[in-house]
């Protein structure tokens, strides 16, 4: 690392909150579901764009710090096997990451088979082009197109 990155890691490591295991996040996702028989998996998903704020008090400053895709592709595969397992609909994020989302699509359907059909994925705030559309279409058989997504199109094309 640089003078400049050394700095500004030793300045947010304080600030960031104490490392959650997957394993707990999973275990009260799971209660949770239990508890609310009708509730679905969300807000989740992948973001390319996120960065990690400063400090968690007054207005928000970004640092230039990442969260790396393939970190959130475990969890976010994580969350969607327990989603399967419990066939809880989810809502689904893809922010600057469409092909990395397809990807991921992809497998999830290949690895849950029929079970995966069993649940409902509502796609928003994503830039996905006409072509992506189509083949994650075919992957999702309960696809929902979250408005936010279809009005971002219109304005497109107006």
């Amino acid at each position: 690392m640089d003078d400049k990155l050394d700095a500004a890691f030793e300045r947010i490591l304080p600030q960031l909150p104490e490392p959650i295991l997957l394993s707990d996040v999973l275990s009260d996702l799971r209660q949770n579901f239990v508890k609310f028989p009708n509730a679905m998996l969300g807000e989740v998903g992948l973001d390319r764009a996120f960065r990690i704020p400063w400090s968690s008090e007054g207005p928000k400053h970004l640092s230039n710090f990442t969260v790396p895709l393939n970190h959130q592709l475990h969890i976010l595969e994580a969350q969607l096997d327990l989603a399967v397992e419990l066939q809880r609909n989810v809502s689904l994020h893809s922010v600057k990451c469409q092909q990395a989302t397809l990807e991921f699509i992809n497998r999830m359907a290949n690895k849950h088979g029929e079970r995966w059909d069993m649940i409902s994925i509502d796609m928003h705030s994503c830039g996905l082009s006409a072509q992506m559309w189509k083949s994650l279409e075919v992957r999702i058989s309960n696809f929902i197109l979250n408005y936010h997504f279809l009005s971002a199109i219109i304005e497109k094309s107006s």
